[in-house]
């Protein structure tokens, strides 16, 4: 890349381009380390920077913190080891001190009690006393007492105790989902056992450790042993029966065989004293073994290869400081970032017991080793009884008596070396004679460190080649030809490189001296350069931390470019100081020529800074949401246009929501719908008009549906052919009669009968007869009722105006032509000028009006006197000429269903988890209201809703937006219990269940 002047820059970045920086594959040259060395490679000097794999950063190289053992200490020895292991739950089961009883700590109340053998029960006091006066009767017999080994909790939650009872050894496992008496299996009396150390196996089952035999046994989920790839241990050799037969073959006793495990002590010895295992990855095992008589200690890794056992050796372990006490595979919280530092790590104890060092695992096919990690994990009053993972984190037993499982927490202590140098490759400018410009590092350089650099450049590669380190460490001086540079200054605008300041704003607000660091290059000239940089803590405590480093060249010289050849002269040296102090002026210029050269990118959203995309968006009369991340922003700047061309549709709708909602919004959306964007869990929007025919489920509204599915009868419907006496024949059928001559003459009321129950028939009725139930005529003559009982009061004044002769109001029919009085007209006129119920009666009359033009003709289809088309009444009965009948039958069953339908729509939200958020979830409804309001057509209605993204048993599509999961109890399904808002039976009581442990919950200890 070149800026306006033509200068380019050279850049170190990242571990690849870092480590070329100290010599490469140059013989006898130091070479760029990681972070953590590999557990016992040979050691590089404390000169050379290390690599932070987690931060991408050059720093110092740390030191390992060990703490010293103090004069009240006593060096632990194996003997203090017994055996604890935790459930899922958190439930901590030990061996006790006297390996006589098993102890449990509850993870809830924190109380530790007597799990095993269990104490006589309290609700039981009369068994109790029998039992003690039976024993004291009974004659006096030799109690063998048990001895508790090891103990481990399998995958699928069972304690296995190793134990030994006089001469009997063997296994004793714990159901501790169902609870009950103990299943114990008995390991065969010829075969020596002594368990040290258990710990789970993958799928079920325990590996056991025998110390004293240097052997591995693994055991399945049945604690069978598991003999593949394993010896077989002749038990008793083939032998005859005392008694044979008078003839026929002999009777043969087989030879009694057993699984040998693996040998750890054979030829050639694997280990020299195995004391501790625990599970690798992807079924793999690793052994703690350490050799006393040499003081050091190793992980040994074996892995099933089919029937072959391979194993893998870390190397010596130099970074502990004495023997390994214990080990376990676990978690612990990173300083300063807990959440960023729960990964697994291998944890070793020491004979000391004043900390637990930790290292990363690298465990692979390829290869086996430990990292050590420079991080300080104190523990307190360690008793050196067991190391363990308690819900996958590091614990240990902190007291002597009754032990307290208290979690490994990194004390944020660090030390580093206090300096560290090297020396960058050598750089090319391609041209003779160049004046290198700058040097600038994206660093964070806190108080207490500093970062010095020294140059140096010539014409010919020859020479730079040649590492000449400092032999000491004083003041600043000529090494090799190196020339001092002055003091690294941090720039006030950060990076020089636009799309670099965002990065170097949120590092300056990670760590303080964090941004670029910027130098002058005083004298460097010459076509090849190459910098030496030494990394300094004062204290200790710190270190200068390197992300990126530039180098610029050549220089752009305002005083051979603008002034006079007389500022040039460099009599006295004045040339040179002018050429660099100008220079300083020229870094500033040259970013707003830059930006002015290069002002087309402000006009592109692809490349415009994001702090200009507001800018950018009020070219198109937009306001951007500052919710919204820059993807997005840059998205709807970039389509601005396509968004406006799909206003107002479905699609603009949909793309407007998505693109507020969906962080992975697809840009593909603005050229217009596809397929995929109905696909499970999307947005939808659903016009209600699609509901009329096929109903709200099948267009994709499972909320709206009451009725369940809609139900399509296959019986023709009625049509104004039939007349009246049809319709009169059809509904006679409908209540179990037939209809007489009167029925068949008189005109079909269109209002449903006062009775609730000869309503709801006749409303059943229409609906499978006509397709719809009639109710426009009916609201109208409630309306005309109540106007006339408004101006009259009661039938007897009415019948005296109008000239009809009525019981009371509530017989009042609608007019079905001009009235016969002048009262009876001016009545009908003052109500048809009133606004209740005139947008179906205006409707009905521009739907007569449209079709007939003229009144004559209206007179003549429909046999009637109206006077004009606004006076026409909505009809209560059927009409009796078949025009009339046809006109409004299109006009209620087709016309008004089309009217309520018509223009209307509802947005549908999916939901996938009932333990949803209620005030995010009503957040989101009022942001998709807001948001529909703005881009929907003026003269629509609409609704937002929720819809869930499940199956829903009679309401659901397969394909559509069903998800297969767990069944009814599956987490996503039933949220955890909170006290005083859950309800029994309807959350889970102690979380989440784990994966693979089917239905089983463990309620209580």
């Amino acid at each position: 890349m070149k800026n306006v002047n033509s200068a380019r820059f050279h850049l170190l970045l990242g571990r690849p381009d870092w480590g070329r920086s100290v010599g490469g594959d140059e013989a006898g040259a130091p070479t760029l380390a990681s972070w953590w060395d590999l557990a016992g490679s040979p050691p590089a000097p404390a000169s050379v920077p290390v690599w932070d794999m987690a931060r991408q950063e050059l720093t110092l190289r740390p030191r390992a913190i060990a703490l010293p053992a103090t004069a009240g200490e006593t060096p632990l020895t194996l003997d203090a080891r017994r055996g604890a292991a935790a459930d899922r739950h958190g439930n901590v089961y030990r061996i006790a001190n006297d390996q006589r009883s098993l102890r449990v700590t509850s993870a809830g109340s924190g109380v530790e009690s007597a799990f095993w053998p269990a104490e006589p029960s309290d609700c039981e006091p009369q068994r109790a006393q029998e039992r003690l006066a039976f024993e004291r009767h009974a004659p006096a017999v030799a109690v063998q007492l048990e001895t508790y080994l090891a103990i481990a909790v399998t995958h699928d939650d069972y304690l296995v105790v190793a134990f030994a009872r006089g001469d009997v050894r063997g296994l004793r496992s714990f159901d501790l989902i169902a609870g009950g008496q103990p299943m114990e299996t008995r390991w065969p009396a010829a075969l020596a056992f002594s368990p040290f150390d258990m710990c789970a196996r993958d799928g079920g089952g325990v590996w056991v450790l025998d110390r004293d035999q240097r052997r591995l046994w693994e055991l399945d989920c049945t604690l069978a042993v598991v003999a593949r790839g394993q010896a077989l241990l002749q038990l008793a050799p083939q032998t005859e029966d005392d008694f044979q037969p008078l003839s026929g073959p002999a009777r043969i006793h087989a030879a009694e065989s057993f699984s040998g495990g693996l040998d750890l002590g054979g030829s050639p010895g694997w280990v020299s004293d195995a004391i501790a295992v625990e599970a690798g990855v992807n079924g793999s095992v690793w052994v703690l073994d350490r050799d006393e008589l040499n003081q050091r200690s190793r992980v040994l890794r074996l892995r099933r290869d089919g029937d072959v056992w391979l194993h893998d050796t870390s190397e010596v372990l130099t970074s502990l400081p004495a023997l390994a006490h214990d080990f376990v595979h676990a978690a612990a919280p990173r300083w300063p970032s807990a959440d960023a530092g729960l990964t697994r790590q291998l944890f070793i104890s020491t004979v000391v017991g004043n900390q637990v060092h930790a290292f990363d695992v690298i465990d692979d096919d390829e290869q086996f080793g430990l990292q050590a990690v420079p991080e300080l994990y104190p523990l307190r009053r360690y008793a050196g009884r067991a190391l363990l993972a308690v819900r996958g984190d590091g614990c240990y037993d902190s007291g002597l008596a009754q032990p307290l499982w208290t979690r490994f927490v990194q004390q944020p202590r660090s030390r580093f070396e206090a300096w560290g140098e090297l020396v960058t490759p050598v750089f090319d400018s391609g041209d003779l004679g160049t004046t290198w410009d700058k040097l600038l590092i994206d660093a964070a350089i806190p108080a207490g460190t500093e970062v010095e650099v020294w140059s140096r450049a010539s014409d010919e590669h020859d020479g730079l080649d040649d590492l000449v380190p400092s032999p000491a460490l004083g003041a600043p001086q000529l090494v090799g030809g190196w020339n001092s540079e002055p003091a690294l200054l941090l720039r006030p605008n950060g990076p020089e490189l636009p799309w670099l300041r965002r990065e170097a704003m949120r590092a300056t607000r990670r760590e303080v001296g964090a941004g670029t660091w910027e130098l002058l290059l005083q004298s460097a000239q010459g076509r090849f350069i190459q910098l030496k940089l030494r990394l300094r803590s004062h204290n200790g405590t710190g270190t200068p931390r390197l992300r990126a480093l530039r180098v610029w060249s050549p220089r752009f010289s305002y005083p051979e470019r603008f002034l006079p050849a007389v500022y040039r002269e460099d009599e006295y040296g004045g040339g040179n100081f002018l050429e660099r102090w100008l220079a300083n002026f020229e870094s500033t210029l040259t970013e707003i020529e830059d930006k002015v050269v290069h002002l087309q990118q402000l006009f592109d959203a692809r490349t415009v800074p994001a702090e200009a995309l507001g800018w950018l968006a009020e070219w198109f009369d937009v306001a951007l949401d500052p919710a919204w991340d820059e993807r997005r922003h840059r998205l709807l700047v970039r389509h601005a246009m396509d968004f406006f061309r799909w206003r107002g549709t479905v699609h603009g709708l949909r793309l407007a929501l998505e693109l507020a909602f969906d962080p992975c919004f697809d840009a593909a959306m603005f050229e217009g719908p596809r397929e995929q964007d109905n696909g499970p869990r999307r947005i939808r929007i659903v016009e209600t008009y699609q509901t009329r025919l096929i109903g709200a489920l099948a267009a994709g509204d499972p909320g709206a549906a009451t009725d369940g599915l809609r139900v399509v009868r296959a019986q023709p419907h009625w049509t104004p052919a039939e007349g009246n006496g049809g319709l009169a024949e059809r509904y006679a059928a409908w209540v179990g009669r037939s209809a007489t001559a009167n029925e068949q003459l008189t005109p079909f009321s269109l209002v449903p009968p006062a009775d609730a129950a000869a309503g709801a028939q006749w409303a059943a009725f229409f609906d499978a007869t006509l397709g719809f139930v009639p109710s426009a005529g009916a609201q109208e003559r409630l309306r005309w009722q109540s106007f006339l009982w408004a101006r009259y009061g009661g039938a007897e004044p009415l019948n005296r105006a109008h000239g009809t002769a009525y019981t009371s109001t509530d017989k009042v029919a609608l007019p079905d032509g001009e009235a016969i009085t002048e009262a009876a007209a001016k009545d009908w006129q003052t109500f048809c000028e009133r606004s209740d119920g005139a947008w179906t009666r205006g409707r009905w009359q521009d739907f007569l009006a449209r079709r007939y033009r003229r009144i004559e003709k209206l007179r003549l289809a429909h046999g009637t006197s109206w006077s004009g088309f606004d006076m026409v009444a909505l009809p209560d009965r059927l009409p009796i000429s078949a025009a009339a009948q046809t006109d409004w039958f299109q006009f209620e069953g087709q016309l008004l269903a089309m009217h309520r339908t018509a223009h209307r729509f509802s947005v549908l939200l999916p939901v996938a988890s009932i333990t949803a958020d209620a005030y995010e979830l009503e957040e989101r409804l009022g942001l998709a209201h807001r948001i529909v309001e703005l881009e929907k057509p003026a003269h629509t209605v609409f609704d937002v809703r929720f819809f869930w993204a499940f199956n829903r048993v009679g309401e659901a599509r397969l394909g559509m937006d069903t998800q297969i999961g767990a069944g009814s109890r599956a987490p996503e399904l039933i949220p955890d219990a909170v006290v005083g808002r859950a309800y029994l039976g309807a959350s889970f009581v102690a979380g989440a269940p784990r994966p693979g442990a089917g239905d089983r919950r463990l309620l209580a200890c």
